[in-house]
């Protein structure tokens, strides 16, 4: 891995107190709150978020940009369970323009407890996707949910993250 890693997407992991960062050098990170780095993984692809959907799994989902897609990754094992293609969804023109964001909303009407939120940096929308994610650990089914284009005329969506104390999602571009 490359000694300089650019920081492209993160989410902090209650139970464990630290933090996950996604690197566009194909690196996953692990820090505590003061800055150490605990762990380092290789992946393939340009990793561009991540998200936790259950902090009491040992399961964070990292966000790929070309092909777009949502890789579960088991931080003990240090190894990628499945990968879920949004590309029939996510289509862009430019390989730098694919998934940029990525966030977890919990959703109480949500057979798998919650929804993806995925940003395209070409366009700026943000897709939304179930998982299977609690009815099964094999499966790679993804189900489209819907587009949003909170933004009009804004493209280049850099970062997506859910408040839950709030209840929002900000969208950073």
């Amino acid at each position: 891995l490359s000694t300089t890693i650019e920081p492209s997407g993160s989410d902090y992991h209650e139970r464990l107190d630290r933090l996950f960062i996604a690197s566009d050098e194909r690196a996953l990170l692990q820090m505590d709150k003061e800055g150490t780095l605990d762990d380092i993984w290789s992946m393939g692809g340009d990793n561009e978020g991540v998200a936790i959907a259950d902090d009491t799994t040992d399961l964070i989902y990292v966000g790929i940009e070309n092909p777009d897609s949502i890789v579960e990754f088991d931080f003990v094992q240090g190894i990628e369970t499945r990968t879920f293609d949004l590309t029939p969804w996510m289509a862009s023109s430019a390989s730098n323009q694919g998934l940029e964001a990525l966030t977890f909303v919990p959703a109480a009407d949500s057979l798998e407890g919650g929804y993806f939120l995925a940003g395209l940096q070409e366009t700026g929308d943000i897709y939304i996707f179930e998982l299977p994610i609690e009815s099964s650990s094999t499966l790679e089914t993804v189900v489209y949910v819907g587009k949003i284009d909170p933004m009009p005329g804004y493209t280049d969506i850099a970062g997506l993250d859910y408040d839950p104390v709030q209840d929002l999602v900000y969208a950073v571009y």
